[in-house]
């Protein structure tokens, strides 16, 4: 009579479907980013805003002309790009499709000044770095936080200080907006309910922590700082403040980080090579990938899907 195998073959089953379960659940850190990439660069002389797709490294170009367009940021809600460009009498906020067409001008006046847009949720509003009445030859002007209709109307300052506030951003369930400020006499990062209330300071330290960009689930916040002396690193923390830890650490400057839409990549700027590239990473600061290699300036990245 033939002996039975039935462990080895048993022990076998178990070899193969565990080589199979494997293959079927990679790690998400292991797998390449889908998606583009929006961001400002010198390359062409002024800044222009291009974007570049993750997958086949192919640049565009969305913006081409004398002026200079700068800090993009992508409206899930609307499918559109926002930026600043000084085309028409100082740094005007203005809107375009993801393909560089269908310009829009939201805000452009006189004497008044924006930087780093970012839209509510919903698109509705408009949270922003604004100052008025800053007329030449100024060249200190104290910005605020405002917020606006998403048509460039009814502005309303939030902050009020005579201190300079920064790279507001909102929360994703749109009923918070965290920002940088210098109110304590270097920067620190603050949270406010939308209409300006409840204020709570979530960083305290004598190094500089800015730029503020909540993760999509809104439980974390990303930032950039130099609190370890010399060079600037890409921190995470939880949403209170709490437990801040690094996702960089090295001799060189990573900065202006921005969230992927799955919340699990970061892509930001690093000077590593002498010059600032675009590069990504994983939330556990690994598998970084550079997407731009150049001698000129890339800059303010943001993600698309």
């Amino acid at each position: 009579m033939q002996k039975r195998s039935y462990p080895i073959i048993s022990a076998l089953i178990l070899i193969v479907l565990s080589l199979a379960c494997s293959q079927s659940l990679p790690k998400t850190s292991q797998l390449y980013p889908s998606g583009r990439i929006i961001y400002q660069s010198d390359e062409f002389g002024n800044y222009e805003i291009l974007m570049i797709e993750n997958s086949s490294k192919r640049m565009f170009r969305l913006t081409n002309n004398s002026a200079n367009d700068f800090s993009p940021t992508y409206i899930p809600t609307l499918n559109l790009v926002g930026f600043i460009s000084d085309k028409n009498n100082g740094w005007g906020l203005y809107t375009m499709d993801i393909s560089g067409n269908n310009l829009k001008e939201v805000l452009s006046k006189k004497d008044t000044g924006v930087d780093y847009p970012d839209w509510s949720p919903d698109g509705k509003f408009i949270a922003t770095s604004l100052v008025e009445n800053c007329k030449p030859p100024q060249t200190k002007c104290v910005y605020d936080i405002y917020t606006m209709a998403n048509d460039g109307k009814n502005l309303v300052n939030l902050t009020k200080t005579p201190n300079s506030e920064w790279v507001p951003a909102w929360s994703p369930n749109g009923e918070k907006i965290a920002f940088a400020s210098d109110r304590d006499g270097d920067s620190e990062i603050y949270v406010m309910d939308k209409d300006g209330s409840n204020l709570q300071k979530l960083t305290d330290n004598k190094g500089y922590d800015g730029r503020p960009r909540w993760s999509p689930d809104g439980k974390t916040i990303s930032f950039e700082t130099d609190r370890d002396g010399g060079d600037w690193d890409i921190y995470l923390m939880n949403s209170d403040g709490s437990d801040p830890k690094p996702i960089t650490a090295n001799t060189t400057s990573e900065f202006s980080q921005s969230w992927s839409p799955d919340g699990n990549w970061l892509v930001y700027v690093s000077n590593s090579d002498g010059d600032n590239e675009i590069f990504i990473i994983d939330i556990n600061g690994q598998n970084q990938i550079r997407l731009t290699n150049n001698a000129y300036n890339d800059m303010a990245p943001v993600w698309a899907p």
